[in-house]
């Protein structure tokens, strides 16, 4: 479930936002090898960072040339490593995939603006100056645009906790997104907290039902302007939120 505000830290412009993808309710197939989720450790962070840059685009690397993503990845992740809880899926040793816990909202939420409007400004004084080329400009003030956005109509602290989830490629549907669902429902239970959320792209007017039935339910949508010029097709972007007591049984860790 993927990188990186989620609704109730919209304040940014440049919008970090956390992605989720509660995984189908369906039994998913297992894979060969069944990988492991362990606590993060610093040896884990140069893998996290490389799944997130190679799923930026709906699980697929950029198609563009987006300029300073070393910027927007620390915008999308320093918080999580430096305060949050991690937990990621290992294969043979390797960093497959990775779930980042926001258990203190408002903690992230001060940390996000403030980052948020310093990658914001640091994106447009580049511009001003030429130094970003055609692609870099639309991409940053597309971004802005959709925090913006999301800041003016997003409803806030949809639940006390966020999570981030995302995997490589070659290992989704494997039944690890379930999961690391299931491991998030652990953190929030342990810290007394109802529930958390987070977002998920999706193609526009996509209904769903199975995030639904695994016991989530969407609070709000909008235009994902970002996605849908990198994709080429319409894109929204879904705030999901899951209540624990509304817990159906399906995700299992």
């Amino acid at each position: 479930m993927d990188a990186s505000t989620p609704a109730g830290a919209h304040a940014d412009a440049a919008d970090p936002s956390p992605v989720v993808s509660l995984p189908p309710t369906a039994s998913a197939p297992a894979p060969a090898t069944e990988l492991i989720l362990r606590p993060r450790q610093a040896s884990d962070d140069d893998d996290i960072r490389r799944i997130l840059r190679t799923t930026l685009q709906l699980g697929q690397p950029l198609g563009v040339d987006a300029g300073d993503l070393a910027g927007y990845e620390s915008l999308c992740l320093d918080w999580y490593l430096e305060r949050g809880q991690v937990i990621v899926a290992v294969e043979a040793g390797r960093v497959r995939g990775y779930l980042l816990a926001c258990l203190d909202q408002p903690a992230y939420e001060r940390w996000a603006r403030r980052r948020a409007v310093r990658w914001g400004a640091a994106a447009v004084g580049e511009i001003a100056i030429g130094r970003r080329r055609a692609d870099a400009r639309r991409f940053v003030w597309l971004r802005i645009r959709d925090g913006l956005t999301a800041w003016r109509h997003a409803p806030r602290a949809v639940l006390p906790a966020h999570a981030h989830f995302n995997l490589d490629g070659d290992v989704r549907g494997a039944g690890t997104g379930h999961r690391l669902a299931a491991a998030m429902d652990e953190l929030v239970d342990r810290a007394g907290l109802p529930g958390w959320y987070g977002e998920l792209n999706v193609p526009a007017g996509v209904a769903l039902t199975a995030i639904e039935r695994a016991g989530a339910r969407v609070v709000y949508r909008q235009s994902n302007r970002t996605l849908s010029w990198l994709s080429g097709v319409p894109v929204e972007r879904a705030t999901i939120a899951r209540l624990l007591d509304d817990r159906t049984g399906v995700l299992r860790r």
